[in-house]
């Protein structure tokens, strides 16, 4: 499986890192490893992880980390999810090795910080019908902006409008192929 998803990580020069149902599926350390493998050769790392595993993937380096404020209570990152609290914890995770975070927040603005500085991103208001698999929505929306040259900042945009197409659907499954 290690293989598998380096071989494929580094023929595309991008790979997302999330995790897998259940906490005994894959070691953590793996995600340090893979991150740490991909970049070096020559690959970019998005990551949607939270706990252990994000621990473990900032220890090999990223990309582009997106979690939500929600994972940023769970892990103890964040005692509350105040605009400032969010950002402090935003900046330990790219002084840990994210060079940029996203924290998304629900319905409520993203928040999003690189070497640039911070920014907000406001989704568009939808009549929402279920919020189930949006933060992977944008999440594949930032991946397959940046696989066409977008820098994550630019890519974002993209991430936010497939979130959004996500809510407004009854089903995870938003896209199918034709």
């Amino acid at each position: 499986l290690y293989g598998a998803a380096l071989d494929a990580g580094l023929a595309a020069q991008l790979a997302i890192l999330s995790g897998p149902s259940g906490e005994r599926a894959l070691p953590p350390d793996t995600y340090r490893r893979l991150a740490a493998d991909l970049r070096e050769g020559g690959a970019r790392v998005v990551v949607d992880l939270a706990g252990d595993r994000l621990d473990a993937a900032l220890a090999g380096g990223l990309d582009v980390l997106k979690v939500s404020d929600e994972e940023l209570r769970a892990d103890g990152r964040v005692a509350e999810a105040s605009v400032p609290a969010i950002m402090r914890a935003m900046r330990e995770l790219h002084a840990a090795g994210a060079q940029t975070v996203i924290v998304s927040r629900s319905a409520r603005p993203l928040i999003l910080l690189d070497d640039e500085g911070f920014l907000e991103v406001t989704p568009p208001e939808l009549q929402v019908a279920d919020t189930r698999g949006a933060g992977d929505s944008l999440t594949a929306g930032v991946a397959a902006a940046m696989a066409q040259g977008e820098t994550p900042r630019e890519a974002v945009t993209l991430g936010v409008a497939a979130g959004a197409l996500n809510v407004i659907h009854l089903s995870t499954q938003v896209a199918q192929a034709p």
